[in-house]
């Protein structure tokens, strides 16, 4: 296990200065205006939940004169301690992001971890490495998480959160302490983004393959009737699944009680009011935040928009509206190979189906950016099932189109950029 550990924290160490350096060698590392996360923090030690003569106002929502930020408030809780140590001017956004990303790197390390001590997956540390990388350096959370602006700090700490519900679930014993626990990280990363609550059947896939692998050892080793066995594990699943889903709830009161104290209503999160793009701005006032208007354009930014010819650079450039994972990750066509009824890949592909749900449904498709970045909100689940699909190793071919991956998120990170 020590090795596992160093592994982590090595995988911390090089993501955080990749994605860091990236940032200082693009001359990228100023706290952009759109923060807001920051002033948010400063606010709350204030006593206020709305800014004062913020630095921009786009994205924010004006109620009754007062700007505030619509979206929920986990990062400026987490960046709370800096802005009270150090004051609002000392807090830099993009190394927040740098370093909640690097932390998402050694967390996805340490699940693929978990899922082979458990015998649940068969890659070796060579192989999770590989799959580490495809994550850290593969997707768009290479660029994402170089930034420092509002939307991409709210995604990639709910990704720690999230990351860190699937590694306790896997890590600790079934029972109530790791319920708890798991429950509670996937509540604090739902202080984010809401949405992520439909992480919790992978939860509970992985609370059934504890339980059922030690109903199959059970049932070799004990004379009570396999039955009784079923029975009781059934009924230790509910009441897992029942206490994790306890901290979850407790996250929604909170977000309703927030509403309330900014907007008067607890349902009202402020998006259909706040400043948003010109562009954007009709078809969410004329079908609202979510619609089946928005599914054919959500589906083809996700899986089929390909990039746009540059007359002026004579080559192709990225689809700023969003672009294909099957271009910008295309080692994710191994999904495919996923297949099994193990309660831990029917988990995983149910919290993955449920997650595209709200955002085929959403009212834009990420808007300005590399690739499509809303995939975070699914990409534990992906990971997991990426590597079930892989088998005893990854294979040359699957290594070759991570290679391809990592290519074109340096491509997607240029670009940003410059």
């Amino acid at each position: 296990m020590d090795g596992v550990w160093w592994r982590a924290g090595a995988c911390f160490i090089v993501a955080f200065g990749l994605y860091w350096g990236t940032a200082r060698y693009l001359d990228a590392t100023a706290t952009p205006d759109v923060a807001y996360f920051n002033h948010l923090a400063a606010a709350f030690l204030e006593g206020r939940v709305y800014l004062v003569a913020p630095p921009s106002t786009h994205d924010l929502t004006l109620y009754q004169g007062r700007w505030y930020v619509p979206f929920p408030p986990l990062p400026a809780l987490l960046m709370l301690p800096w802005v009270w140590w150090a004051g609002l001017p000392a807090v830099n956004t993009v190394l927040f992001c740098a370093f909640f990303g690097a932390l998402n790197v050694a967390l996805l390390f340490l699940i693929l971890a978990a899922l082979h001590a458990r015998g649940w997956i068969r890659l070796r540390a060579g192989d999770q490495l590989w799959l580490t990388a495809l994550f850290g350096v593969g997707s768009v959370h290479w660029y994402m998480a170089t930034l420092g602006s509002v939307w991409f700090v709210a995604q990639i700490t709910t990704v720690t959160f999230v990351a860190l519900a699937v590694w306790l679930a896997i890590r600790l014993p079934v029972g109530a302490g790791s319920a708890l626990a798991a429950g509670a990280a996937l509540g604090l990363a739902m202080l984010a983004r809401p949405n992520v609550a439909l992480t919790w059947p992978l939860l509970l896939g992985v609370a059934a393959m504890h339980l059922s692998r030690q109903a199959a050892q059970g049932d070799a080793t004990s004379s009570q009737a396999p039955p009784l066995l079923c029975r009781l594990a059934w009924q230790r699943w509910l009441a897992w699944a029942g206490t994790s889903a306890a901290p979850p709830v407790f996250a929604v009161c909170a977000l309703l009680w927030y509403n309330w104290a900014r907007f008067n209503d607890p349902l009202d999160f402020g998006y259909l009011t706040a400043n948003v793009a010109e562009r954007l701005a009709g078809g969410l006032h004329t079908y609202g935040q979510f619609h089946v208007h928005f599914a054919p354009k959500n589906f083809w930014a996700m899986w089929l928009a390909g990039p746009l010819w540059n007359a002026e650079l004579n080559f192709w450039t990225p689809d700023p509206e969003g672009m294909s994972l099957l271009l910008t990750t295309p080692a994710l066509i191994y999904l495919v190979r996923a297949r099994g009824r193990n309660p831990l890949t029917v988990g995983a592909w149910l919290a993955f189906a449920l997650l595209l749900a709200p955002l085929l449904l959403y009212y834009n498709t990420g808007w300005w950016q590399f690739g499509y970045r809303f995939s975070l909100d699914f990409v534990l689940p992906v990971m997991v099932l990426l590597a079930l699909a892989a088998g005893d190793r990854v294979s040359h071919p699957m290594r070759g189109l991570i290679v391809i991956g990592v290519l074109v998120n340096l491509y997607g990170v240029l670009w940003w950029h410059t």
